[in-house]
């Protein structure tokens, strides 16, 4: 029988994108990157495509609030204008031209200025708080990424270890076959507990490649680059052990959370919408001045521009008498869009209460389930181990080692599942109370 071997396998499964990055590791930054979570997040922040075009929208806002702040300054412009004329079947030319400037500049416009400054500052406000939710989505998706990888990584370890046993149990089996010291069953059973080990190896290399591929694409890096995760310490995830009362977690994601601040300033536009349509409803006061001068012909065309030189200076009033009730239309729908606002506040702080006690509940339990199933998996370990030995003299059958190693397989499964569990749960509870590492 041919045999795989776990090293060959894995081997060909993990080298094909190194090959690619090796040939191009001289066009691209390939790496090698060792990364652990705060640095994969912090490569994100720094070169995630997506928070870039966030960024542009932030710094577009921000321009918009810059330029609305210079409407209260004069607005000038300047004219020069030259024509001809030809009028007749002669020769009759005439040319003739203008020269001016002039100015106006707002004194009261009933608070349109004001208002639009007050809501173009709190747009941009607004655009830096959903950097933040989008940075927080990011953080997430990058945790579930990483710790995927990283349990793919701890179960890939253990499966090594498990499946130099099969091969061991295998090989001895083999020779046991040949020699009559045990039925065809059982040898085939091994065989077959070895080619599953090997499969579920080869799974969870998927799985590892697959997850680190998703990763380096949250995180905007090359697909060819070369990507290795670092573990955290028993001390950390002790560390993590300790939460905060839950009072103060929903409080301190109460201040944190985007979708609370947003829904804060959307209350803040509203009323400033307010505001902005009451302004329809005041007269508007602006002066103006402005000089000219100009030109008929070319003859004497300084005496021209001095007897032609003019100045002017102007005080305008507006009022709108009837609007068939626009305004008071505007005002309505504001006031509608601030009560709208009221309620998308309230939503969202009885939304991130729920969330935050439900994540600090889950936090609590996945640890305690963690601390279980750590006790089990090294009690199942022992008991593996004592089959083993009772096996390698004869006193058990091949379908009972084989029936106490699934078991192990399967709690040290789930001993992995709670342990990265607990850690997503606990780093999830740090995004929503600001706590994450940025």
């Amino acid at each position: 029988m041919k045999k795989l071997t776990l090293t060959v396998a894995i081997a060909m499964l993990l080298t094909v994108t190194q090959a690619t990055a090796q040939t191009d590791s001289t066009a691209k930054n390939t790496g090698p990157f060792n990364f652990t979570l705060e640095q994969c997040i912090e490569y994100a922040f720094s070169n995630s495509y997506s928070r870039k075009s966030i960024e542009l929208s932030g710094e577009s806002a921000e321009a918009s609030y810059e330029q609305s702040k210079k409407s209260r300054l004069p607005n000038v412009s300047a004219s020069a204008s030259e024509s001809m004329t030809h009028t007749g079947t002669q020769d009759n030319v005439n040319f003739s031209g203008n020269i001016g400037v002039s100015a106006s500049v707002p004194i009261y416009d009933g608070g349109t200025i004001k208002h639009t400054i007050e809501q173009n500052r709190l747009q941009a406000e607004k655009t830096k708080v959903q950097l933040t939710q989008a940075d927080d989505n990011l953080t997430i998706q990058i945790l579930q990424q990483f710790l995927t990888a990283l349990s793919a990584q701890e179960r890939l370890k253990y499966q090594e270890a498990i499946l130099a046993t099969s091969r061991e149990q295998m090989n001895r089996g083999e020779v046991q076959f040949r020699y009559g010291k045990i039925i065809e069953s059982d040898y085939l059973m091994l065989q077959a507990q070895y080619a599953s080990d090997v499969a579920d190896s080869l799974n969870t290399a998927i799985t590892l490649e697959n997850s680190l591929i998703s990763l380096k694409k949250l995180m905007s890096m090359d697909a060819a680059a070369e990507l290795s995760i670092i573990y955290p310490s028993d001390n950390d995830i002790a560390q993590m052990a300790l939460l905060p009362e839950q009072n103060e977690a929903v409080d301190m994601a109460k201040d944190h959370m985007p979708d609370i601040i947003l829904a804060k300033a959307n209350m803040e536009i509203a009323e400033t919408s307010i505001e902005l349509a009451k302004t329809g409803k005041r007269p508007t006061v602006s002066a103006s001045a402005g000089i000219s001068t100009g030109h008929s012909g070319f003859e004497d065309m300084g005496e021209q521009f001095k007897n032609r030189f003019s100045q002017n200076i102007g005080i305008n009033v507006g009022y709108t008498i009837f609007d068939r009730g626009s305004r008071n239309l505007q005002i309505t729908k504001s006031k509608i869009q601030q009560q709208q606002a009221q309620l998308d506040l309230q939503q969202a702080e009885l939304d991130v209460t729920q969330s935050v006690i439900t994540q600090y509940r889950n936090v609590q339990l996945e640890y305690q389930r963690y601390l279980a199933y750590e006790t089990k998996k090294d009690a199942y370990s022992k008991s593996f181990e004592a089959y083993q030995k009772k096996y390698e003299v004869g006193s058990i059958m091949a379908v009972e080692l084989l029936q106490q190693q699934n078991n192990y397989i399967s709690v040290l499964n789930s001993y992995i599942n709670s342990k990265y569990g607990f850690i997503l749960n606990r780093k999830i509870l740090d995004v929503y109370t600001g706590q994450i590492t940025e």
